[in-house]
């Protein structure tokens, strides 16, 4: 065999064994994949497919929260009635009419000395608490049905009811309701206004000791010292 044939033969050689390396790495390639692909079991997919159905599942209940959170704001801001769901503001009902007696009307008001007792919020008197009031106060009824007290046999002050018709002829009956007392002194029909004045003021502290009432002027305003302090002034 002579040189030239020899390498040609060499070369030929070379060929073959680079073909079989190539065609060996490419073989022992197809192998490692194949190999990964058997690695991912049957339970590996099961578990993906699991766990993305979890997440459409929580994903469409989230979605449903937030609905069903705008249907709530939706209807909450939906009013049947606005006037009548509305704030209502609290309706304060007008002071009642205070009766004032016939004998009163045509009195001047310097020639009456007037007092009321009553509660400031209007709170009505029963009959039974008038009655019970009325008896240990030592008043009694005149021949007009209105309270009067005498003072050493002497008319001292005479008492009407603030509510129509004006007297206490149905004291005793268990549907008799007053706003109160209005007890006053006629200068016209009084031999001595003073005394007649303090005995005035002390059957008063007793009945508002006894019905816990107020005293308030016939301008509805209350009676202070100053108040009493001038009317016996005038009266002395």
């Amino acid at each position: 065999m002579d040189a030239t044939t020899f390498r040609l033969v060499l070369v030929v050689i070379a060929v073959i064994v680079a073909l079989a390396i190539y065609l060996y790495g490419q073989h022992q390639s197809r192998l490692r994949k194949r190999s990964a692909i058997e690695t991912f079991t049957r339970e590996e997919v099961d578990s993906a497919f699991i766990e993305d159905e979890q997440l459409r599942f929580e994903l469409n209940n989230l979605n449903q929260v937030l609905h069903d959170n705008e249907d709530e704001e939706i209807l909450d801001q939906i009013h049947i009635n606005p006037a009548e769901e509305s704030p209502q503001k609290p309706q304060s009902l007008p002071d009642p009419e205070i009766f004032v007696p016939t004998l009163m009307r045509d009195k001047e008001a310097d020639r009456v000395v007037s007092y009321h007792l009553r509660h400031d919020d209007f709170r009505l008197i029963t009959g039974e608490e008038a009655s019970s009031a009325v008896e240990h106060a030592g008043l009694e009824l005149d021949d007009d049905s209105y309270l009067e007290y005498r003072e050493e046999g002497e008319l001292a002050f005479r008492i009407a009811s603030l509510s129509a018709p004006g007297d206490f002829a149905e004291i005793e009956q268990l549907d008799f309701i007053t706003l109160g007392f209005n007890c006053f002194i006629d200068l016209d029909d009084c031999g001595n206004p003073g005394l007649a004045y303090e005995a005035m003021l002390k059957k008063i502290d007793e009945l508002v000791r006894m019905l816990n009432v107020k005293v308030y002027l016939p301008s509805q305003e209350l009676l202070t010292i100053s108040d009493v302090t001038s009317m016996r002034e005038k009266l002395s």
